[in-house]
């Protein structure tokens, strides 16, 4: 699946790579048609340290791929600069513009979509990869406390300036949905949108992990309108969920159980 093109990588220098951090590197993607990245790398010695650098060892394939590289002129270079970065732009406007991606139409969901499904007012809850803070957009007012787990630092510091004045109660943290940093039975609401499914089981045993008995699992968006394995493992674990419109993306499931 292409990435989204939010913004124009053609006119930023390859150097933006450098900004990328651990969690990107490890899930970088290995495989490409023409060896964009293996010859982007090779004529450009900076990103490739920083590379195998924060790699800690885990470098062997992006060697290869540069030791596969030819040398061609600077446009073909360049093209394979922009080849790359391209594949990834989601990815930089994370670490290079987070506001950028903020402002995005699939975003303008209705509210009600999500303050429907659960009574917010004064209750623990956690967003697991928070982003730039959608979900916790309609709750963090009326909550007790909020915990924005969210691995890309970067997202982090732009939530805790979007939040500043909700400080008091509002905490990010270093998390994936396999591996959330909070003890067992954390918060009363646990939230999450457009992060659930790669590994259904273990995230719905993570997140119910840290959810209260009685609390409830929010996963809104959860899906895309498709009776995929995500969806048959949610309605087999006692998910109840509906369609809702996303602007620009259509039709959206979200999904909703009470531990």
């Amino acid at each position: 699946m292409a990435a989204p093109q939010w913004i124009d990588v053609s006119q930023l220098s390859f150097d933006v790579l450098m900004k990328l951090e651990e969690p990107h590197l490890r899930w970088f993607p290995r495989e490409w048609p023409n060896n964009e990245l293996g010859t982007a790398m090779k004529h450009n010695r900076p990103v490739y340290g920083y590379f195998c650098m924060n790699l800690n060892g885990d470098d062997q394939w992006l060697k290869v791929l540069v030791g596969k590289a030819a040398d061609p002129d600077r446009d073909t270079v360049r093209g394979c600069e922009i080849a790359v970065m391209k594949r990834i732009c989601d990815w930089i406007v994370y670490v290079y513009c987070p506001e950028e991606y903020d402002k995005q139409p699939f975003l303008k969901w209705n509210d009600d979509e999500l303050l429907c499904l659960a009574d917010y007012k004064g209750k623990v809850i956690i967003d697991i990869g928070s982003g730039t803070g959608r979900l916790i957009e309609p709750v963090v007012k009326v909550a007790q406390t909020v915990y924005a787990i969210e691995p890309v630092r970067n997202l982090r510091e732009f939530m805790k300036s979007k939040f500043i004045k909700y400080r008091d109660k509002f905490f990010t943290m270093d998390g994936l949905i396999t591996d959330i940093p909070l003890p067992d039975k954390s918060c009363d609401i646990l939230l999450s949108g457009h992060v659930y499914g790669d590994a259904p089981d273990d995230e719905l045993n993570e997140m119910e992990r840290v959810t209260r008995d009685g609390g409830m699992v929010i996963l809104c968006p959860g899906n895309s309108d498709a009776d995929n394995e995500a969806h048959e493992t949610l309605v087999k674990r006692g998910y109840e969920w509906a369609v809702f419109h996303e602007p620009v993306d259509g039709a959206k499931r979200k999904y909703w159980r009470t531990v």
